[in-house]
């Protein structure tokens, strides 16, 4: 707009020394009206974008999501019906990308900066022209006369402007206001994305600590079950009683629980993430991953982490853009409490012949109406304002308290296991599979009793578990305290 009034400016520019009075009232009338048209357009104002966790060159999914690939509009046009039970892998990066783009809660957030757009576009708007029409002094029990004089009747159409949202900068405080709005929304957004990222990640290595476990109960069932075939031998030559049969039977039920307990363990983890996913159909999904760690990432400080999520958190830049916001609204009611300022004009017809016999006259009048701010000056609405931004104020500080709490219990879980993996775990593992396989073949030869093969076995269960567990902290801590951070420090 303000080109093409560059544009018209410039083309009429040479005719106006040369035209007449009537055609420079013309020019700048039309000029006015081009400058009031440019202010009725609509506030396009998209904020810096902020650069989400894990992917710092913006949210993928900022202007049109793609159909979420599971969803049953999809497999009812893309997918054969032979192959809906066929199971969809994941590796971590396509997990995470796929909750971006399916999750319906980011989706949910990203309308918030929709709706702060929304309010941006009002606030920029300018007041509608008022226009007030009427005839009246019109006879009502009888005619008007030059005799019986009367009236005379008379049509009136006035037209009125407001103008105090350009005279106090009323639209332009509310224009400010509105922007800060629009940030304030897209950090929550990112700090959204954030949180769902986090979790999504979290659950992939639920997955696979719960496979891994799956695996090891079914090793172990499958062990016992072979020592079962070792010692029905045993008891057939005569070497031990019927009791080590007994005994071995009772441990083989008990991994047979353990199976289970270990598959509904597994069958949760992955309810989680389909939830992540935004899965809402029942096709099974697999994860492709390990919880190997080919290179340990060394613990940072809690003083350097937390300095880091001063600048990356997008909850904390949400809250300081709720504190610009909350100062702009000072502002725009301390505006608002100004008068209202309506300026207007007006044509009247007097329809003089038939009523006093003068001839019918044209006329035209001007005039203001304005508000008078003695009682109502605003001030409910400025000591609202004024007391959201202090409350914005305690909540960035108790934020950053908590964030303070965070950040030494993140860095500290995570300085524990990279500590138990540098220092505990090396050797245990091998070592307890050794001592479990050799006395097991020294109880097939007669040298060891069933309870030193079950006390082997078990101590071997326990050193794997705490494998397991070891490695799945360790990736846990690791993508939690990035989280918390808002970037992605730690590889």
């Amino acid at each position: 707009m303000k080109r093409i009034i560059k544009e018209w400016i410039k083309h009429h520019d040479y005719h106006f020394h040369l035209a007449s009075p009537f055609i420079n009232i013309s020019c700048r009338w039309s000029l006015c009206i081009l400058l009031l048209l440019n202010g009725c357009s609509i506030q396009d104002y998209r904020p810096t974008p902020l650069p989400l966790y894990m992917n710092e060159s913006g949210p993928p999914i900022a202007d049109a999501p793609p159909p979420n690939a599971f969803s049953a509009e999809t497999r009812a046009t893309s997918v054969p019906s032979e192959t809906l039970a066929e199971p969809k892998e994941l590796t971590l990066n396509q997990a995470v990308q796929t909750a971006l783009k399916s999750d319906p809660r980011i989706k949910a957030a990203l309308e918030n900066i929709n709706q702060a757009e929304a309010d941006l576009i009002t606030a920029g708007l300018i007041p509608n022209p008022q226009i007030n029409t009427d005839i009246q002094l019109m006879p009502l029990n009888r005619s008007f006369t030059a005799d019986r004089q009367g009236g005379p009747p008379q049509f009136d159409f006035n037209v009125a402007m407001p103008v105090d949202w350009f005279l106090f900068g009323k639209r332009a405080a509310a224009i400010t206001s509105g922007q800060y709005g629009v940030e304030a929304s897209a950090a929550d957004f990112a700090n959204t994305v954030r949180l769902r990222i986090a979790a999504t990640i979290a659950a992939f290595y639920d997955v696979l600590e719960m496979q891994a476990m799956l695996d090891l109960a079914y090793e172990n069932q499958r062990n016992l079950i072979k020592m079962e075939q070792i010692i029905l031998k045993r008891v057939a030559l005569g070497g031990v009683g019927t009791i080590e049969a007994d005994r071995i039977k009772l441990s083989i039920f008990s991994s047979h629980r353990e199976v289970h307990a270990r598959e509904l363990d597994l069958v949760s983890a992955f309810n989680q993430l389909r939830t992540l996913l935004g899965i809402q159909a029942n096709i099974p999904i697999k994860v492709k991953g390990t919880l190997e760690i080919n290179t340990l990432a060394k613990p940072i400080e809690a003083e350097t982490a937390f300095k880091l999520a001063e600048e990356n958190r997008p909850d904390l830049s949400a809250l300081r853009r709720q504190l610009d916001k909350a100062d702009s609204d000072i502002k725009l009611e301390e505006r608002r409490a100004y008068p209202q300022v309506i300026p207007g004009i007006g044509y009247t017809r007097q329809f003089q012949q038939q009523a006093i016999g003068f001839p019918d006259a044209n006329s035209w009048m001007a005039g203001i109406n304005l508000t008078v701010p003695i009682f109502d000056r605003n001030q409910g609405n400025i000591a609202k304002a004024k007391s959201i931004k202090t409350q914005t104020q305690y909540n960035l500080q108790a934020q950053l308290v908590d964030l303070r709490a965070e950040i030494d219990q993140a860095a500290k879980t995570f300085a524990s296991s990279y500590q138990f993996l540098t220092n505990d775990d090396p050797g245990q593992l091998e070592a307890a599979r050794n001592v479990r396989d050799k006395i097991t073949q020294a109880y097939e030869l007669g040298g060891k009793t069933l309870i030193e093969v079950l006390d082997a076995q078990r101590a071997y269960l326990e050193t794997y578990r705490v494998h397991i567990n070891g490695r799945s902290s360790y990736w846990h801590a690791l993508n939690q305290l990035n989280a918390v951070i808002g970037k992605e420090v730690l590889r």
